[in-house]
């Protein structure tokens, strides 16, 4: 089915899909006032506080909330994407396990190189991580001994390799690295690149079913929905139980960069004991980051008393495995949303519809609209979209806004300098206070101290965090060797003995979350000196007349959640080589030794990897912010004083003709406007 044939297919009024959406158009109305603001502000700058101007108003234009879709492998992800996109079935929903890929809705938001599809490939590094050794899977497997699991992963991988190198030929080399592009796309075009199917069956083979799936790495599709006030962009996940972890990798990955994820579960087996991996990942996530949307009600006999049931269960479940409850949890069925958003009621099978009038019974929700609309609404799809804005609105969006806001105050403070320096007349003499030089000089000194004290503090920050996870390291190892030994004594390498590394992880998590908040302070506390020094070094350049400029500190940037923290690791594969394992070793001791060394290297790797990939990441950003921060207003500075080294009629020249007075005005009316555009949200204040 074709795009057009979607639209076709879809015969209720699309007018629904934007049942929910109330905090995306306030939103969009803070953008909006925002984006007048610096248009507004246009006319009274010089050319490269334009630019600057002309650059926020495109980060403005472009701002697309990222949801990523995480959770169980059919829960029906993709099917709560395909509704939420107004196209049930566009998406490919019975994925085969082997696929790995990556796929994002872009809703309404501009598509690069007017493409309404890009596939892009693994590069042959990517390529050969997964396919040497199984993976992670297999490093684990080799570092603990299990010598026959090593070899069914590397026979099962072999096989992988074989059939995709088989069925691409030649083409498979030249399609590492590359991607492909489309100015309009298909279900069987998608499902050409992220389903893998039945390589046997002719059928499939005629389609091109799976052709690329093995190599692709990422999907992106661009739809327009005018009934969503503005960009959303809905990603659909690998699950995080893939045989080779390849789904796992890939998943922490995009859930690192990601801002808001919502897990879906099934109603039939909400956080069961399989998704031990998916409880890891969400031990290491904000609660302010995660809303939780429990698919599949309208399989339960007696929603009306079983959602509760669920609900107590869930948090339960979360709690004991130490993860705090998400602020949001929304009960709900895609396949009842299907149906409303075909108007295709009658379709649904007379036991899920038992089930939605009884949902009905206790839902709360009025029933006063059409079948469709109300049949909509008890979906949970209105109730989704909801939590998401709200959690965009208190997020990104404030975060966007806020950055926005306050380079915008720093742009009108700097262009106030500019006229005031214009403005001032000093017998005929040059109208600032300093020269090139000692601007100069001083900027130089700010840097270099700025800069200094940046380094040293990071470097602390960091050797507080190595110290906290060494000690967590060694806290969990020497405890669990004493547990498992004292197992073993009593019971032998028969015995059944699991080790738990959930506690390892919130200690991980609670080392973490203290570097998170002293390099939040660190990050505050460097820019707001940066803002007081250089606002000195303005009014010592200007005089008086500059004595209430005062430059807003530049946004400190965010810290992402610690997902590595989350993947899994030895310790948690409890399958049958781990006996065969303990068997080999030879008293107490000998096992002791080799236990500590496999977790020893397995928590030392997560360590590493937070540090390579967050740390450092985190820092240069901050490193960064500074630097551009410095740099815009040494430009600033240096153009002001470099002007006023002419009489006063030639630095008004210098820095532009029009009325001084006019340029005031509209100054001051875009500051008023700033101070009072702040971005509404409930969570602001704790921010």
């Amino acid at each position: 089915m074709t795009a057009e044939e979607h639209d076709q297919a879809t015969v209720t009024d699309k007018a629904i899909l934007g049942l929910g959406c109330e905090p995306f158009v306030g939103i969009r109305e803070q953008f909006d006032t925002l984006r007048g603001v610096a248009e507004n502000l246009e006319k009274a700058v010089d050319d490269r506080a334009l630019r600057r101007i002309r650059h926020i108003e495109s980060q403005l234009a472009d701002f697309s909330a990222t949801v990523t879709m995480i959770g169980q492998v059919k829960a029906g992800k993709t099917a709560l994407i395909n509704v939420l996109a107004g196209q049930p079935g566009l998406l490919p929903s019975d994925v085969n396990p082997w696929t790995s890929v990556v796929t994002t809705l872009h809703i309404n938001k501009p598509a690069p190189r007017n493409s309404k599809a890009e596939f892009r490939f693994f590069d042959r590094g990517e390529w050969e991580r997964l396919m040497t050794g199984g993976g992670r899977l297999g490093e684990m497997a080799k570092r603990a001994g299990a010598a026959d699991e090593v070899r069914e992963i590397e026979r099962q991988i072999t096989e992988v390799r074989r059939k995709t190198q088989e069925r691409l030929g030649k083409n498979f080399e030249l399609l590492l690295g590359q991607r492909h592009n489309y100015d309009r796309f298909d279900t069987k075009l998608i499902e050409r690149y992220v389903c893998l199917g039945d390589p046997d069956d002719p059928e499939v083979q005629n389609n091109k079913q799976g052709r690329f799936a093995d190599l692709t790495r990422s999907a992106d599709l661009y739809l327009e929905l005018p009934d969503y006030p503005m960009a959303l962009s809905l990603q659909d996940t690998p699950g995080v139980n893939d045989p080779f972890l390849m789904r796992e990798q890939i998943t922490l990955r995009e859930v690192r960069n990601t801002e808001l994820c919502v897990v879906v579960l099934s109603a039939n087996q909400a956080l069961n004991t399989v998704d031990l991996a998916l409880i890891r990942l969400l031990s290491t996530l904000d609660k302010r980051q995660v809303i939780i949307f429990v698919n599949r009600i309208d399989e339960l006999d007696k929603p009306s008393t079983q959602v509760a049931e669920i609900r107590n269960s869930l948090m339960t479940t979360l709690t004991r495995h130490g993860v705090s409850g998400a602020a949001d949890i929304v009960f709900g069925s895609a396949k009842w949303a299907e149906a409303a958003i075909a108007g295709d009621l009658d379709s649904i099978p007379d036991a899920s519809k038992e089930s939605l009038f009884d949902w009905a019974s206790v839902a709360g929700i009025m029933d006063d609209d059409d079948a469709d609309t109300y049949a909509w609404k008890l979906s949970g799809m209105p109730a989704l979209m909801t939590a998401i804005g709200e959690r965009v609105a208190d997020g990104a969006a404030f975060r966007t806004l806020q950055k926005a806001r306050k380079q915008l105050k720093n742009i009108v403070a700097q262009s106030h300098a500019s006229v005031i320096a214009g403005s001032v007349q000093l017998d005929g003499e040059a109208s600032t206070r300093m020269s090139l030089g000692d601007v100069q000089s001083s900027f130089s000194n700010i840097t270099r101290s700025l800069q200094a004290d940046l380094e040293g503090e990071t470097q602390v920050i960091l050797g507080e965090l190595r110290s906290r996870m060494k000690t967590a390291n060694e806290t969990f190892v020497n405890d669990t060797v004493a547990a498992m030994i004292k197992h073993v004594e009593a019971y032998g390498a028969e015995g059944q003995w699991e080790c738990d590394p959930m506690r390892l992880r919130m200690q991980l998590r609670a080392a973490y979350l203290t570097f998170s908040r002293a390099t939040r302070a660190l990050s505050q506390t460097v820019l707001a000196r940066a803002s007081k020094e250089i606002s000195a070094v303005y009014r010592d350049l200007i005089g008086e007349a500059a004595a209430d400029l005062r430059l807003e500190a530049p946004m400190a940037p965010a810290v992402p959640p610690p997902v590595a923290i989350g993947k899994t690791i030895v310790v948690d594969l409890q399958s049958s080589w781990w006996k065969r394992w303990m068997k080999l070793r030879r008293g107490a001791a000998a096992f002791a030794d080799d236990y500590r060394a496999i977790i020893a290297a397995e928590t030392a790797a997560i360590v590493k990897e937070i540090e390579e990939q967050q740390v450092s990441a985190v820092n240069e950003a901050l490193r960064l912010t500074l630097s551009d921060f410095l740099e815009d207003h040494r430009e600033a500075l240096t153009e002001i004083a470099r002007a006023g080294a002419v009489d006063a009629d030639g630095l008004r020249e210098a820095i532009g003709s029009q009325d001084s007075g006019e340029k005031s005005a509209i100054l001051d009316a875009a500051m008023a406007m700033l101070d009072g555009a702040q971005p509404s949200t409930k969570l602001a204040a704790t921010r």
